[in-house]
Order: C-alpha cells, then structure tokens, then sequence
C-alpha cells in the first residue's frame, strides 16, 4: 500500500466531528471500544452504571482524545433518556451507537436459576438496546446520518427511509 492509498484509507476511517457513544463503557470491551473510537476523533460518551469506571475511562480517553461520562442504567426508559439528553447537549448530535451493555448471568442450568435474574438479563441485554436505538435514531434519520449497532458486528446505516 502506498502512501496516497493509507492516508485515503486512514481519512475514510476518520470520526472527526463526530460523537459516539458507548454504552458499558466503564470497563473492558467498552472501554476498549471507547478507546478507539477517540482514537479515531470521535468526541465520546461513555454510559455505564459505574460512576468510578466511568470517570477512569473518560480519564484514559482525555489523554489523547474527547470524552465525558454519563451514569444511566440502560434498562430504565428514563434513565436513557436522560443520558441521551445530556450527551446531546454537551457532546452534540450522536452520530454513532455502539449498545455494547451487557449482563452475563445467570449460569447453569436455567430451572437452577432464579427467574428474576434471568429478566433482568434479558432488560439490559434485550431492551437496553431497544432503548437506546429507539432515543439516537430519529435524530439520525432526520439528519440523513448516522450509525448503531450492538458490539462486535458491522454497525447498519441509518437511513432516511420508511421501515429503517
């Protein structure tokens, strides 16, 4: 590859202007995620339960990048909101979602599993999303602009288009 090619590559990849956000960012993928999406110039919001993580992660990303912290719990319609909200005022229009919030338990064998951690699991892996997709998305769309996806997969295109 040459150098025309990589610089051409490299401004393709780029998110400047942009805001992100991340959701479980606080630690590990997240984070991570987080991490490289401020690497690339995206100005970052960073969502998670965990205050302290919260703060630790927006700390790394602030040594070479944008970010800010928002506490919201992703399974309360309310506390989305919310979050969302304060990520547009201060960050600006979000651009780019990536639902990487997760609960990994219970294990075992399901009917050895108490039920209300098993909904519980299901709100923040299933309707986190739902909710965050559902606050990002008009804006998106009406701006003709923007990106979701959960983590780990190739984020769709949002459209404005009926049936996005």
């Amino acid at each position: 590859m040459n150098d025309t090619t990589a610089q051409s590559k490299a401004q393709s990849t780029s998110l400047k202007d942009q805001v992100a956000v991340v959701t479980g960012g606080g630690r590990g993928i997240g984070r991570a995620i987080a991490l490289a999406l401020a690497a690339a110039g995206a100005r970052v919001a960073v969502i998670a339960r965990s205050q302290n993580e919260l703060a630790e992660t927006a700390a790394l990303i602030q040594q070479a990048g944008q970010a800010q912290p928002f506490v919201a719990d992703v399974s309360v319609p309310e506390s989305v909101r919310g979050a969302m909200q304060a990520v547009e005022r201060a960050l600006g229009p979000v651009d780019l979602l990536v639902n990487n919030a997760a609960a990994i338990k219970p294990f075992g064998p399901f009917w050895e599993n108490d039920l209300d951690e098993w909904w519980r699991t299901m709100e923040v892996n299933v309707r986190g999303p739902l909710l965050c997709s559902h606050c990002v998305l008009p804006g998106m769309v009406a701006r003709r602009r923007g990106r979701r996806g959960p983590a780990g997969r190739q984020p769709s295109v949002a459209r404005a288009r009926p049936g996005l």
